[in-house]
């Protein structure tokens, strides 16, 4: 969920080698055995996975929380060898095997003075005590107790994690009769700035009803402003019922020191008769917990044919200037068609391996091309034509509702439920593209088909359904996740390679709450997207800094279909305050919120949601369908210029720019265009300084001019305020 209410506001040789595969990148780590107090275990997480619970349902994104997995914990052998390894060895400092855990008594076996709750731990003494006959471990557990649904409290404590660490917290849940709408006995981890005020948080789903001991998880990166953070046990608000809690846990995990991003080709590795005609790989190094510096590590790069023989390679070592990021690049010009793979290998100061990333790359001889695809500008084309998404989430498809939204400028939707024949048939005799979802389709997950009851069930219906419907003329791209958690990687992995493999012609996409870690999921798609819902809870300008945001974490390098809100959070009120602070966003707000994604990076938008638009409480379908229709004509009428591609001549922000303005220009048919944006938080006049003097300045939908000067032009932006300037030079 975008915006989770603070729950703080209430109360045999020199090196060991493991290899984790995968069809779209083969990750090898070496680590020098005389290094291991230092490096071994921090890849340790790159070979453990584990199923937890995350918010998400089948028809709404925020209705049935409960329904989320818990797929056991899973140590491969070869991780499990490396663990040993290390343990026999005495351990290792900055393993997710043998870092301390930070909970201070995880096992509530050490009661407070008082006797009734446990040290270290603060809670209510008449909803939460120590409970010697339940416990998983050890001689007790943190039992909870609470018969009125209106009575809220938690068990909280302050653990010792650091701003930028990536941490995974945990604990063991069982319940008795744990009743009410929400998901039930779980635990948080929340962080706080330096002024003390709510910042973020991780929220795993919970278990409910009567269960016996489950495992809860969230792995999450603390944001580089968390000053503190608080972990709570508790059972979600407005439930009642018995709960024990375990063997809590917050340890800190490392990524590996290599990171690469492939810039260039920027769709699967393709390269085409287009281009690009060089390949390009950011390099990112995290080091910090390796003891090394950039200048003591040494970047070998190589091109290598699928048979082997290597067709162009360097070797780099990072300057001061570079730091701990920097591209590579590697001629692709004169490749013939066929595989071939990129390796980037770190090296410590003795040229022994820390780590190997590979990356598939395809030289496609040209004469198929795809039906959907991505192209360099991170455009989608469609029959090679660029297509700006413009579509909502639906729960299914239907005659009556078809028609009505047909009669609008959106071209394409997202229904929850995967459609049947039928339903794409009918989507396509009214011209319009589907965005098939297979979200769901995780073993565990209460929403998850019954057709698959086991992991392994996954990967045969996912192929077989990709296979059914990957020639229908209706299908746009594939939905493959819809804000799972970390835990959940390396399944979206595979989800992502089994599609990529079926389907030639479609990208997928997937859609994350969790903006500040969206670079974690770079292998699980092929268009991101977030979903920043303010309206009712925060400005309207929250959509632009979460898109701001999610094409940093992308490197600029992977489209954004954003999800702007329509929806009254009162809708998915679980209390009458609740219910109270939600509204309807404005025409003025969508309008202002889709702009602004547009501006900072957005290619395709896809609006949350159209059965709320059918049931927001405080706005006539009539009155919100009527604004609607008229942003979507706009964004259409616009569309060609915003997916124009040709070379835009240098345009500026005169003075320091307004920090409320968000801007883009773009050049499409001998005319230049300047979109602005008021993102709501300010208001002001804005000028613009162009390569030369304007013939004259329109803006475009209002027939109306704006006075030119010799070096560009002048406007005045209220608040919300959109305009798209067509300018003659």
């Amino acid at each position: 969920m975008s915006y989770p209410d603070s729950l703080l506001k209430q109360g045999g040789g020199s090196q060991l080698c493991w290899k984790t595969a995968r069809k779209t990148e083969h990750r090898e780590v070496r680590v020098p055995l005389g290094n291991l107090f230092n490096r071994l275990l921090h890849v340790l997480p790159e070979c453990i996975s584990g199923g937890l619970d995350q918010e998400g349902g089948v028809m709404s994104r925020f209705e049935n929380m409960e329904s989320a997995a818990r797929a056991p914990a899973r140590i491969t052998a070869v991780a499990l060898l490396a663990v040993l390894t290390v343990l026999a060895l005495g351990g290792v400092r900055g393993s997710e095997a043998t870092e301390p855990n930070l909970v201070e008594n995880p096992g509530f076996e050490q009661p407070s003075a008082g006797g009734l709750a446990a040290q270290g731990w603060q809670g209510n003494r008449q909803i939460f005590s120590l409970d010697p006959e339940v416990t998983r471990s050890g001689t007790a557990s943190l039992k909870y107790v609470n018969t009125d649904a209106k009575r809220y409290v938690l068990c909280t404590q302050k653990v010792p994690l650091q701003a930028g660490w990536k941490c995974r917290v945990s604990a063991w849940v069982k319940t008795e009769k744990v009743i009410g709408e929400d998901s039930g006995a779980t635990i948080c981890l929340e962080w706080q700035g330096k002024d003390g005020k709510w910042l973020g948080g991780v929220y795993p789903s919970g278990v409910k009803g009567t269960r016996d001991w489950t495992r809860i998880e969230a792995i999450t990166r603390l944001p580089e402003d968390a000053a503190s953070c608080n972990l709570a046990c508790y059972v979600r608000q407005g439930m009642t019922g018995t709960a024990w809690f375990d063997d809590v846990e917050a340890v800190r995990i490392a990524d590996p020191p290599l990171d690469t991003v492939l810039l260039s080709p920027v769709y699967r590795g393709r390269i085409t008769p287009a281009g690009p005609e060089e390949i390009c790989g950011r390099v990112r190094l995290r080091l910090a917990d390796y003891d090394l510096q950039p200048q003591q590590v040494r970047v070998q790069v190589a091109l290598r044919s699928a048979d082997g023989p290597v067709r162009w390679e360097t070797d780099l070592q990072p300057t001061e200037q570079q730091g701990d990021q920097f591209d590579v690049r590697v001629p692709a010009r004169g490749l013939e068609p066929g595989r071939y793979e990129l390796t980037i290998r770190l090296a410590d100061p003795a040229g022994r391996e820390l780590q190997l990333r590979r990356h598939e790359l395809v030289r496609l001889a040209g004469d198929r091309r795809p039906h959907c695809e991505i192209d360099q500008q991170l455009r989608l084309l469609v029959d090679g034509r660029p297509f700006f998404p413009l579509g909502m989430y639906w729960s299914g498809i239907n005659e009556k509702d078809i028609q009505v939204y047909a009669d609008s400028k959106f071209n394409c939707l997202m229904p929850y439920g995967s459609p049947n024949a039928q339903q794409m048939d009918l989507a396509h005799r009214h011209g319009l593209k589907v965005i098939y979802s297979v979200k769901d389709w995780y073993a565990g997950m209460g929403s998850c088909p019954k057709f698959i009851q086991t992991e392994a069930d996954e990967e045969p219906q996912i192929r077989a359904r990709v296979r059914e419907y990957r020639n229908h003329p209706a299908l746009l791209a594939w939905y493959l996740n819809d804000e799972l958690p970390q835990s959940y990687l390396p399944r979206l992995e595979a989800h992502q390679r089994w599609v990529a493999e079926e389907d030639f012609d479609h990208p997928t996409w997937v859609v994350l709450y969790q903006y500040r870690e969206v670079a974690a999921y770079l292998n699980t798609f092929d268009v991101i997207g977030t979903d920043p819902y303010p309206i009712g809870r925060g400005p309207a300008s929250t959509a632009a800094a979460w898109t701001a945001e999610t094409f940093r974490q992308v490197e600029r390098a992977r489209p954004m279909w954003q999800v702007p809100q329509l929806h009254n959070w009162a809708n998915y009120a679980k209390s009458e305050a609740e219910r109270q602070r939600g509204r309807t966003p404005t025409v003025d707000e969508v309008r202002s919120m889709a702009w602004q994604c547009i501006c900072e990076g957005a290619t395709g938008l896809v609006f949350y949601s159209w059965y709320d638009v059918k049931r927001n409480p405080d706005v006539t379908f009539d009155a919100q369908w009527t604004g609607l229709k008229q942003i979507a004509a706009e964004i259409d009428r616009a569309a060609p210029m915003l997916l124009s591609a040709e070379p835009v001549p240098a345009i500026k922000v005169v003075g320091p720019a307004p920090s409320w303005l968000r801007w883009l220009a773009r050049s499409h048919a001998g005319k230049l265009y300047v979109a602005a944006v008021n993102d709501g938080d300010g208001e002001g006049p804005v000028a613009f300084a162009l390569p030369g003097a304007p013939r004259s300045v329109r803006v475009l939908g209002q027939n109306a001019a704006v006075p030119a000067t010799p070096a560009g032009f002048q406007d005045t932006l209220k608040p919300l305020a959109v305009r798209v300037y067509e300018i003659e030079m």
